[in-house]
């Protein structure tokens, strides 16, 4: 059935660049006569025959794969190469070149997801042909952090929408835009929990070899009845790759810079915030973990986000749908998240965060030679921006002061629980973290905590067996050595941001090293003769801190903050500032 053997993956060029930045190229194999079979004919006519021939094929591919034939395979194959023979055909029109391209995006689409469903697609490559002898397209990867071994699958289906995501980020264009999910190896987090879905956005470009040079016999014949011509599939960075070369064409490369964000929160459910809130550290999502959702690149700066009460890290994935789509963002920095049970003890969690940068620092530059990871930038909402502060402040012993009436090498204990309880009550600031980022935080506190509604929230919540055993243990060894409140039960989140809590007061009076640079983003959308405004849950008092470098009011309601075009554009404004001010 196959006329010649498979001949050798030609050699394809590298990226160009121009004007526009670099593209996706195919090159002629220097053969000026290799269309002399098509000699004398309009270029328009024998582009037009590609395209029928692509449409058919289509047609073919369609009606095998609801068959569930593997030939589905090739016969997708054979379409994308004839439609993108009709571009390389004729260039020079538009036409020809916005109808190759809605059919060549159809049927990379249907080979990749046939190719996929038939076990025919993986790192190692697209496999193509007969099953006795089967032929590998390699794949590479152009501008991505990632080679083609570090890839589990290509998600070219069409990823639906999510509320917890504004917009979506698209570009027309040439290629096929896919969601490509790490494999589990290439997992970015480190906190020894099963990874989270990791994905990033690329465009699929399938690339051929100049057409033509076909004998009579194998033109008759087909191209489903002959071996399969030589190609690439590339995955190739939308952000960084401009576009695709097709002989003198250069059409836009296609993007879906959402898809892979929208791939990710598929694997987050929404109630995770919920269950870490009522039952934290219990187990699953409900556990802190520290999680980098793009493969580390060292000379990337590290922005980690720290989600706030009753959240989970899915609130960030609105803003860094925008970050993302920002060429400086994804070439100079890397977003980090931590998600933690917002029910839990607050001061464990900072702890937690503490240890997990750190150890993690320690792991992707073990020699401490990367400066960017050594100016890392915190970005904090409401609660999370208390967190953050803790990273940057030397708290000696005011937090501990502000639950105990006795020193903490005074207070009876077991010797294997101290280094277990020291790290939630004394901080010292981490020496890579030199900008913090608060939205909508409540440093002062907010009255809601206090009200009905907070005492309740603050009531349902249920403290890990282990944690309220040792608070149990040392309260009983040691009476009257604790504060009131804290002696009658171990603090929730919810307490601590009660506007009198002796916690958060102290934490209020910490400051930051002169090497730390702080930001304020303040929600300003309720305003009353009574006060001086704020977002409905956190005041603008409460939300004010002395020493930051800028404050931004924000007409926007708590929840939503984080999520208003201000709040980004004040964000993308503050991280140009960080790399001039950094030198990076």
């Amino acid at each position: 059935m196959y006329l010649r053997a498979f001949l050798a993956v030609a050699t394809l060029a590298g990226a160009l660049f121009g004007p526009v930045g670099p593209a996706v190229r195919a090159e002629s194999p220097g053969n000026s006569a290799a269309l002399d079979a098509t000699a004398g004919v309009p270029p328009e006519r024998v582009a037009e025959g590609h395209l029928r021939r692509a449409r058919e094929l289509g047609r073919t591919g369609c009606k095998l794969e609801g068959e569930c034939d593997w030939r589905a395979v090739d016969a997708y194959y054979a379409a994308c190469e004839e439609s993108w023979n009709a571009v390389w055909t004729c260039p020079e029109a538009p036409e020809i070149l916005c109808a190759a391209a809605e059919v060549y995006a159809d049927a990379l689409q249907g080979l990749l997801e046939s190719a996929a469903c038939h076990g025919r697609l993986s790192g190692a490559g697209l496999v193509v042909g007969p099953r006795w002898r089967p032929v590998v397209v390699p794949i590479q990867t152009r501008a991505l952090p990632v080679d083609a071994s570090g890839i589990e699958t290509v998600e070219a289906a069409c990823v639906p929408g999510d509320s917890r995501i504004t917009r979506r980020h698209v570009r027309g264009g040439f290629g096929l835009p896919v969601s490509v999910r790490l494999a589990p190896t290439a997992g970015q987090d480190v906190s020894g929990q099963p990874a989270h879905r990791h994905a990033i956005a690329a465009t699929a470009v399938l690339r051929f070899a100049m057409p033509g040079g076909e004998t009579p016999l194998q033109k008759f014949a087909g191209p489903l009845a002959r071996d399969h011509a030589p190609a690439v599939l590339d995955l190739a960075n939308p952000v960084e790759i401009a576009a695709v070369h097709i002989g003198p064409a250069r059409p836009l490369l296609a993007a879906d810079l959402t898809a892979p964000l929208l791939d990710m929160l598929d694997d987050r459910p929404r109630t995770g915030a919920i269950q870490g809130f009522i039952q934290p550290f219990g187990g699953g999502d409900t556990q802190p973990r520290l999680d980098l959702l793009k493969p580390h690149q060292p000379g990337k700066i590290p922005v980690v986000f720290i989600h706030g009460l009753a959240s989970d890290q899915g609130t960030w994935f609105d803003m860094l749908n925008e970050l993302e789509s920002w060429p400086t963002f994804q070439r100079r920095f890397e977003p980090w998240v931590y998600n933690y049970p917002t029910g839990a003890s607050f001061l464990q969690s900072a702890a937690v965060l503490r240890r997990e940068l750190a150890t993690t620092v320690r792991r992707l530059d073990p020699e401490g030679k990367d400066p960017a990871i050594k100016s890392m930038v915190l970005v904090g909402h409401s609660m999370g921006g208390l967190h953050a502060k803790l990273q940057a402040v030397s708290s000696g012993n005011a937090i501990w002061d502000a639950i105990a009436c006795r020193p903490f090498n005074e207070i009876r204990m077991r010797p294997e629980l101290r280094p277990r309880v020291a790290p939630s009550y004394f901080f010292e600031p981490l020496p890579f973290v030199r900008r913090v980022v608060f939205i909508a935080t409540p440093h002062g506190g907010s009255l809601l905590a206090s009200l009905g509604v907070g005492r309740v929230a603050s009531l349902t919540v249920r403290q890990p067996p282990v944690m309220q055993a040792i608070h149990d243990e040392v309260i009983r060894a040691n009476p009257g050595a604790f504060r009131p409140d804290y002696e009658r039960r171990l603090p929730t989140t919810v307490d601590v941001l009660e506007p009198d809590s002796t916690i958060l007061g102290a934490l209020r009076d910490l400051r930051v090293p002169c090497w730390v640079s702080m930001h304020s983003i303040i929600g300003n959308v309720h305003r009353s003769p009574f006060d001086d405004g704020g977002d409905c849950i956190v005041p603008v008092s409460s939300a004010r801190l002395p020493g930051v470098t800028s404050e931004l009011l924000v007409p926007a309601k708590h929840t939503r903050v984080h999520h208003h075009p201000q709040t980004i554009a004040e964000i993308g404004r503050i991280l140009v500032q960080h790399l001039h001010e950094t030198g990076l």
